[in-house]
C-alpha cells in the first residue's frame, strides 16, 4: 500500500486508534453496568423468594394455631419465618448498596449516562418496602 492511498500520517493513525480504544473501554464499562443490573435483578428475585417463603411459613403457623384440638409441633416457627424474611430484606439491601457503589465507581471511570434512572434500582427499593411491610405484618400478626 502506498502513502498516496492512505493520506493519514502515522500520528493521526495513533490518535484514531486511541479513540477506538477509549470507545472500547466505554463499551466495556456499559457491559459491566448491565451485568451489575442483571445481578441486582437476580438478588431481587431471590429476596422475593425468601420473603414469600417466610410469609408462607408464618401463615401456615397461624393456620395450625387456629385449628381446634391441634398439638403445636414447633413453637418457634414464627421466629423462623421472621428470620427468613429478614434474610431476604437484608440480602436485597446489601445487594442494592453494592450495586449503587459499583455504579459510582464506574461513573468515576467514565461510564456514560445510559438512562436517568436504573429500573432495577427502583424495583429493588419497591421490593424492600414490600418486604418491610411483610415483616411488620408478620410481627404484628396482621391477618388478611
Amino acid at each position: 500500500m502506498s502513502q498516496e492511498s492512505n493520506p493519514q500520517t502515522p500520528m493521526e493513525q495513533k490518535h484514531e486508534g486511541a479513540s477506538s480504544v477509549g470507545d472500547l473501554a466505554k463499551f466495556a464499562l456499559v457491559r459491566t453496568a448491565f451485568s451489575s443490573e442483571r445481578s441486582l435483578m437476580a438478588w431481587i428475585s431471590s429476596s422475593v423468594s425468601f420473603c414469600t417463603f417466610g410469609f408462607s411459613i408464618a401463615m401456615f403457623a397461624d393456620y395450625l394455631q387456629r385449628r381446634p384440638k391441634t398439638e403445636w409441633f414447633l413453637p418457634n416457627v414464627r421466629w423462623i419465618s421472621l428470620v427468613i424474611i429478614c434474610l431476604g430484606i437484608l440480602s436485597l439491601m446489601l445487594a442494592t448498596i453494592e450495586h449503587a457503589s459499583r455504579l459510582r465507581r464506574m461513573k468515576k471511570l467514565g461510564l456514560p449516562d445510559i438512562s436517568r434512572s436504573s429500573l432495577p434500582m427502583v424495583a429493588s427499593v419497591l421490593v424492600l418496602v414490600i418486604g418491610l411491610v411483610t415483616l411488620i405484618g408478620v410481627v404484628l400478626n396482621w391477618s388478611l
